[in-house]
């Protein structure tokens, strides 16, 4: 069973509090340090499934103290006792524990199919909506490649460029922003993900303008007409993002199925406007519209669904109301550009 160990720093004094604290949760073992100027070190070992409701523990009752930092470490391999025997063994009073609070209605719930903290889930997205020069080479790159499998008709090529391309990061970011209510961060990835939008059709323009672009080669003709297949692509793939994230599994095999459903079309866009075809061109822009908002809305949805909440009680109900404001404007918008795809003449 997957493990996590917790270091928590805090003053020496607090050493009877995080004892009654972990008499109402469920671990496997705890230790205690003392260090300098009246601090000490307290070393957690859980299972992973039960970290998040320790970190947040930890947070509602010592974070206003003094030099107080919580460390989760998330890679260990293998403890000895193995975790199902330590949990049997030295946490049978914990079974009994789990008190019901007054305010549990309250609380943040954990995340029920995970097996990463909100913290870490945080940590590991947001570094998707820096301004990092590999991103904007990648998309320049993926998108090159992507234009060249078009023109050539080439499906191959174009899985190339899929690979390449870092599109799930931004998207899965706009999600997880939108779940948890985080104004900062849905800025920051909406920004990276329009800028990396702009780069793909400014090359894919460019690309247009300076060469024959045959508006009835397959790659181009398939994505300038109606095809829900790539809507429900594109719920797939939001889905699928969220839930890889959520449970620390590899995310790249994702990513290529969110790069499927959004570049190829951009590229199409920008090629045939550049080559002057704008009315193929509408349907190529409503293609990749339809699919941002479903690998959005179905970001959304598993987030919240996997229990994704903020860490502080008096922001969760800000965020449900966020969420389910958010989750009905791509609903909506979703249907007015499906049914705009039906009535293109296209």
């Amino acid at each position: 069973m997957a493990t996590r160990l917790i270091e928590v720093f805090l003053p020496a004094e607090k050493k009877e509090r995080v004892e009654e604290l972990l008499d109402k949760n469920r671990y496997i073992d705890a230790w205690y340090s003392d260090l300098d100027d009246e601090k000490m070190l307290v070393r957690v070992l859980t299972l992973a499934e039960n970290t998040q409701k320790v970190v947040d523990d930890f947070v509602n009752w010592f974070s206003l103290s003094d030099g107080f930092r919580i460390i989760i470490i998330h890679s260990i391999d293998a403890t000895i006792p193995r975790a199902e025997q330590a949990e049997n063994d030295e946490n049978e009073v914990a079974n009994n524990q789990l008190l019901v609070d007054a305010n549990e209605e309250n609380k943040p719930k954990e995340i029920k199919y995970g097996s990463i903290t909100r913290e870490e889930l945080y940590e590991e997205i947001s570094k998707n909506t820096s301004w990092r020069i590999d991103y904007f080479v990648l998309i320049i790159l993926s998108s090159i490649v992507a234009v060249i499998g078009v023109l050539e008709d080439s499906t191959a090529i174009i899985i190339g460029a899929m690979v390449i391309a870092p599109l799930l990061g931004p998207n899965i970011a706009l999600s997880l922003a939108t779940t948890l209510a985080d104004v900062d961060l849905g800025i920051k990835s909406m920004k990276v993900n329009f800028l990396g939008i702009g780069i793909a059709i400014l090359i894919s323009i460019s690309v247009g303008m300076v060469t024959v672009v045959d508006p009835g080669i397959t790659e181009i003709a398939t994505r300038t007409s109606v095809n829900l297949g790539y809507v429900i692509l594109g719920l797939a793939a939001g889905g699928a993002g969220a839930l890889a994230i959520t449970t620390g599994v590899s995310t790249a095999i994702v990513g290529v199925m969110v790069a499927v459903a959004l570049l190829p079309p951009l590229v199409v866009f920008g090629l045939l406007v550049g080559a002057g075809h704008l009315n193929l061109a509408y349907g190529a822009m409503l293609l990749f519209l339809v699919n941002l908002i479903a690998i959005n809305l179905s970001g959304v949805i598993t987030f919240y669904a996997q229990g994704v909440r903020p860490s502080n009680w008096w922001d969760i109900k800000e965020a449900k109301r966020t969420t389910f404001h958010a989750m009905f404007m791509w609903f909506v918008l979703l249907l007015i550009l499906i049914s705009l795809m039906y009535l293109s003449p296209n």
